[in-house]
């Protein structure tokens, strides 16, 4: 029995290390190219109070920021189309119907400093922002054609970006005065925001890099480290603490998102059902007459994109992964072999420990991932932020990921890592449970838009106490 469970113990260890790195980095192109480097994609219904009619989507890009990486701080690329793609239609084979288009401007105010920022900063209006950013919006509805350009919010004030959280005397009380102020409502009815914010990722990456040497309860859970949040990290390191991120947010009206201009209310209803992914993308042709600044040309194509968590980074072998970043989502059966029959089922469990394990092809595997477009029922209702469960459907929490969209609380790499072993096909197990030990995000996040947390400040970041995994909020 003993040697059972360290079989189980060791074959949770390797599947786990080998399949579930997520790192955000996402190829080895991108690399060179942080600015277009989405980490995460979200969908979900909005569980904000009295919007549950609301669909949100993020888009996450540039991770692992160091909060106290001045003088110049992250922006996003003004050279870089960052995109939101629905497919509402044609039973969802990844052809864009919507597409919601980000560009940016970059604005260096005149000054005689060294300084991208200079406080006290107390208003999104403020002259000390001396690199301010503002970005356009586009939403495009493919079948129609019909084109809605927005600029300034329902007031007339340009959409900004928030600027960096750079301490207490810089920027003080900043969720209030430069955080929420940085959302802007569109006279569309939609609501955006573009701007640094905590990562809302979790995982023990720094144990899974080091050959696997995961630290316990994990890599099989059980008791109080696999129900609900768990304790804080009893002994799991989230590798993504403490660091922020550039986000995308966008929320609009249900109706906006649906084939018909529905609110579906019958998960039968085709309009029911629809699929999102976030792209970046680059103009095809760029010229670098230095010492002037580059000039970028021709038709913009497409260089990184995200749907579902963990497909590149689990799934596409390392020859392919740019390959794959630039193919569009509805030419994804090319890669249905990798999916269908992954090695780390047949080569791992099966091939080295054998597990048995499903037969391919992997039907439950084909059906999230190819092609990769995040799915949601728009009939499933939002389920509150203090009631949502980790592993979403897995825990009887139908509103996450992988079948109610994906939320930035659904512990995506404790949840796939049981779909490969095999949760997701009638008469396998879920047992036992496997999983990382980070069972949450390190700060708490938010139950209103834009959902993720203030960014970490970079007055109060550490490497001891600012990105220790540990759930220490530097935010404030």
């Amino acid at each position: 029995m003993r040697y059972n469970l360290f079989r189980v113990g060791a074959l949770a260890t390797c599947l786990g290390g080998s399949l579930f790195a997520a790192s955000h980095r996402n190829g080895p192109l991108l690399l060179e190219d942080q600015t277009a480097n989405l980490n995460d994609f979200y969908l979900f219904r909005s569980y904000e109070q009295g919007r549950s009619d609301r669909l949100v989507m993020m888009m996450s890009a540039q991770g692992f920021q160091v909060p106290d990486n001045g003088p110049s701080y992250y922006k996003f690329s003004d050279s870089v189309l960052y995109r939101f793609s629905l497919n509402n239609s044609r039973g969802l084979d990844g052809n864009p119907d919507i597409n919601i288009d980000f560009n940016f401007k970059t604005t260096l105010r005149q000054n005689s400093t060294f300084l991208s920022y200079l406080g006290p900063i107390t208003s999104i209006d403020s002259q000390g922002i001396l690199l301010y950013q503002t970005y356009s919006v586009i939403v495009r509805n493919m079948k129609t054609g019909q084109t809605d350009y927005f600029e300034t919010d329902v007031h007339g004030h340009p959409l900004s970006v928030a600027p960096p959280n750079l301490g207490p005397k810089s920027t003080p009380n900043y969720e209030a005065t430069l955080g929420q102020p940085s959302v802007f409502t569109l006279a569309n009815g939609m609501r955006v925001f573009a701007g640094p914010r905590d990562d809302a990722f979790y995982f023990d990456s720094g144990a899974t890099f080091d050959f696997l040497n995961f630290r316990a309860p994990a890599p099989v859970l059980s008791g109080g480290a696999d129900s609900g949040p768990g304790p804080a990290f009893p002994n799991a390191v989230d590798g993504f603490a403490g660091y922020n991120i550039s986000l995308i947010a966008v929320e609009m009206p249900i109706t906006m998102a649906t084939a018909n201009g529905s609110m579906p209310t019958d998960t039968k209803d085709p309009n029911a059902h629809i699929g999102a992914w976030a792209s970046t993308n680059r103009q095809i042709v760029t010229v670098r007459p230095s010492p002037n600044d580059p000039v970028n040309y021709g038709e913009y194509v497409q260089v990184d994109r995200v749907g579902n968590p963990l497909t590149v980074e689990a799934l596409i072998p390392l020859p392919m992964k740019d390959y794959w970043n630039r193919s569009l989502p509805a030419n994804d059966a090319q890669f249905a072999a990798f999916i269908g029959d992954p090695f780390f089922a047949s080569g791992i469990l099966n091939g080295v420990f054998g597990l048995k394990v499903p037969p391919a092809p992997r039907t439950d595997l084909l059906g999230v991932y190819v092609p990769d477009i995040t799915r949601i029922d728009l009939t499933i209702p939002p389920t509150p932020l203090a009631s949502q469960q980790r592993l979403g459907p897995l825990a009887g929490d139908n509103a996450g990921w992988p079948f109610g969209g994906r939320r930035i609380g659904d512990d995506v790499v404790d949840i796939g890592l049981r779909a490969l072993a095999g949760v997701l096909v009638p008469g396998f197990s879920n047992v036992p449970p496997l999983g990382d030990g980070v069972n949450s995000n390190d700060i708490p996040n938010l139950d209103h838009f834009p959902f993720n947390a203030a960014p970490h400040a970079g007055f109060s970041h550490s490497q001891q106490d600012g990105t220790n995994g540990r759930g220490k909020d530097t935010s404030k």
